[in-house]
């Protein structure tokens, strides 16, 4: 089991370091996890700065899990279903992500 984690450790900081990951690597839980973050950072930069967040601080998100926002997105709309589903079993998600929605458009409004 240890070897397994490390081999796929090992496979995964080989295909950063070449600058190439697969969407595949993403899960269902870790796209949602990764759109709340997204939405947090966009509801940051929108009550501070009254702007969106910079591409920089984007790709740095995206980066944090070993993605570019092009994997993000295709994942997305590859797995539509499974990610409505994910949240109709989770609706502490699903209300995480409702409430960042509304507190961004909001922010915008101001």
């Amino acid at each position: 089991m240890k070897r397994t984690i490390l081999a796929r450790g090992a496979l995964m900081a080989l295909l950063i370091a070449n600058g190439t990951v697969f969407a595949a690597e993403l899960s269902i839980e870790r796209y949602v996890e990764l759109s709340i973050a997204r939405l947090e950072l966009a509801k940051a930069s929108w009550t501070t700065t009254q702007q969106p967040p910079t591409a920089e601080a984007m790709a740095a998100l995206f980066a944090s899990y070993g993605l570019e926002e092009t994997d993000y997105l295709a994942y997305g709309g590859a797995n539509r279903e499974a990610v409505e589903a994910y949240l109709a079993g989770h609706p502490d998600a699903r209300q995480r992500i409702d409430a960042l929605s509304a507190d961004i458009d909001q922010a915008i409004k101001e």
